[in-house]
């Protein structure tokens, strides 16, 4: 008896604005850090400018997040999608909670849990555009 076999189906691909997003938030968190030190350094003018970027990046993160929760071509991405989406709440929470309660210590954590969200962020780009380059093939 002879079986035919079949071509394996191919993996599916995120949607071009996925790639895109997956793509501005390092970008972004990169640019909080640099408007952060422009404002230690410069001008205090820019906390402004970096708080309204930091608001913008929830954007395309919680895109990202509906996108691996509800759509079958990012579903491989729920895991770092929704870490980037717990970073992202506990940034807030600790900036205002520390502010709030004068605290030293949580506001000092902000910035080590931005570069936590960095790592996150630069993980779902690569395993994005390693996809690409699979199905590309």
């Amino acid at each position: 008896m002879t079986t035919i076999a079949s071509a394996p189906t191919p993996r599916p691909v995120v949607p071009f604005w996925f790639l895109q997003a997956a793509r501005a938030v390092p970008a972004g968190i990169l640019a909080q850090y640099l408007l952060a030190g422009l404002a230690l350094f410069q001008d205090g003018l820019f906390w402004a400018w970096h708080g309204g970027l930091g608001l913008a990046l929830f954007l395309p993160i919680a895109a990202m997040a509906l996108a691996a929760w509800l759509g079958r071509p990012a579903r491989a991405l729920r895991w770092w999608a929704g870490l980037l989406v717990v970073l992202y709440v506990l940034q807030v929470v600790l900036i205002v909670s520390g502010q709030n309660f004068g605290s030293g210590l949580l506001q000092a954590l902000h910035p080590f849990n931005g570069g936590l969200m960095l790592v996150a962020s630069l993980v779902l780009v690569a395993k994005v555009e390693r996809n690409r380059a699979r199905t590309a093939r």
